[in-house]
């Protein structure tokens, strides 16, 4: 391979200096570069094919208007001979979430290595942001061809968990069939890639997808259990095939491990349960592997069902009795239920939420179109209300001049819910008023919250 320069040309023109690398790939190589916004792939293959295709896609990319309003790193410029790559956009501060997967070699605690990345929540925001443009683009009839963790880039300041691209827009395309070339990173193609069995499609995103998320949460790779990693390197190749059980198989043990974090820890059980459908009965039958978009919805719902520990300030899942991470008792927190709300009949307190949430002390949440309407679209992370717990009660108030409701049971007293703050008390065993807040109209069907106090853990 010749060496690669340090300044590169576009086919404008356009002179770059290239700075840090930010990720390596089997195709290719991403360059920040100096003072500016922009990055560059260069790719390793530089024949005169690959030339052409590379043309010949990005200039299909450009033109896609679709992808216009997606979180995708737009082709800018193609770069000039003796190279091959072209030039994007990227924030600069950014780096590929492979720095939340892959464990340095110096590293003493891993706990504290994970939790000085964000920790759980982080990772479960994080991961539902790209699950999101994955299955936007599949809306659009499109895919992505190669999701791994050195083409997801995440903002490298921890305290951030929205600002997500994903680069390589040349992998971007239709449907393929077998005659396409399939490109896939190692550990992350889905087993009928490689196999030669089937093209890129939704499917093989979504598996690709999920080996992402469970090394990101779990810190192992699904397939490589200890009968894996300590076999024969051609148990490597039969387990990335689906030949072999994954590490949490149901009935077969024989490829279980220790390594890494507990799933009770890192995954909520909706998480868990499709991990097992993917990875169990999905494995090696496609069809019955769950979507990117049910991956989008249920790692949503996982991150809003943790709370931060007020000993060492990391997050985890509400259930949990303890800390998992510094084994402090569980603070006392809210419990917002989630349920539906028909205007003609009266409200089931006992039905199957929706959805749960939970309310931390001084840590507010903030309900966007996601969980007032249930639906993930182009203005889902719109802001409607503003919860707070704090001193004992609930203090709900209205965000972007929006109005909701809030009703209790017991008077049936009705509170517009503007800009100023509403104050009542959470439901308690010895109370039988229940103070709803309505996400919509009080004469139509909609979604609504109830709040319940639960103690905290006296260990």
């Amino acid at each position: 391979m010749r060496e690669i320069r340090h300044k590169v040309v576009g086919e404008l023109g356009n002179v770059y200096e290239l700075d840090r690398e930010l990720g390596r790939g089997g195709q290719g190589i991403v360059f920040a570069i100096k003072n500016g916004r922009h990055a560059v792939k260069i790719l390793l293959d530089r024949s005169p094919i690959k030339r052409t295709q590379l043309s010949r896609q990005l200039k299909h990319v450009q033109i896609l208007f679709d992808i216009r309003n997606l979180a995708i790193a737009k082709p800018l410029e193609i770069l000039k001979e003796p190279n091959l790559g072209y030039v994007m956009e990227l924030l600069t501060d950014m780096v590929p979430i492979n720095q939340l997967i892959n464990i340095p070699k110096n590293t003493n605690c891993l706990v504290e290595w994970y939790l000085q990345g964000g920790g759980l929540r982080r990772r479960l925001l994080l991961l539902a942001h790209c699950a999101e443009i994955l299955s936007q683009l599949h809306g659009k009839g499109l895919v992505y061809g190669d999701p791994s963790p050195n083409n997801i880039f995440i903002s490298s300041d921890i305290n951030n968990h929205e600002v997500i691209r994903l680069i390589d827009a040349d992998n971007l395309q239709y449907e393929s069939n077998l005659s396409s070339i399939n490109y896939y990173t190692p550990e992350f193609g889905a087993p009928e890639l490689i196999t030669g069995k089937s093209g890129v499609n939704t499917l093989t995103d979504a598996h690709a997808f999920a080996v992402i998320a469970f090394k990101a949460l779990r810190l192992n790779h699904p397939l490589m259990g200890d009968m894996v990693n300590d076999g024969e390197p051609e148990l490597e190749t039969q387990a990335l095939e689906g030949k072999l059980p994954w590490i949490d198989h149901t009935e077969d043990h024989r490829n279980s491990t220790n390594n890494g974090f507990p799933g009770d820890i890192v995954f909520s059980y909706k998480l868990k349960e499709l991990c097992q459908k993917h990875f169990q009965i999905g494995l090696r039958e496609p069809t019955k592997r769950p979507g990117i978009a049910q991956w989008t919805k249920n790692l949503y719902e996982a991150a809003d069902f943790t709370i931060h520990c007020p000993g060492c300030y990391s997050t985890y899942y509400a259930t949990r009795k303890t800390c998992p991470w510094c084994n402090r008792p569980r603070p006392t927190y809210i419990l917002v239920r989630v349920l539906k709300c028909d205007p003609a009949e009266k409200i089931d307190f006992k039905q199957t939420p929706l959805q749960h949430l939970a309310l931390a002390l001084s840590h507010p949440i903030i309900i966007t179109n996601r969980i007032s309407t249930g639906r993930i679209e182009a203005n889902s992370h719109n802001s409607n209300i503003e919860i707070i717990f704090e001193e004992g009660k609930v203090k709900v108030r209205s965000l972007e001049r929006q109005c909701f409701w809030l009703t209790s049971t017991r008077t049936n007293t009705k509170k517009e819910v503007q800009d100023k703050w509403l104050i009542f008390s959470p439901v308690k065993e010895t109370t039988s008023e229940i103070w709803i807040l309505h996400f919509g109209n009080l004469d139509q069907s909609h979604r609504c919250a109830i709040f319940q106090l639960v103690s905290g853990v006296d260990i």
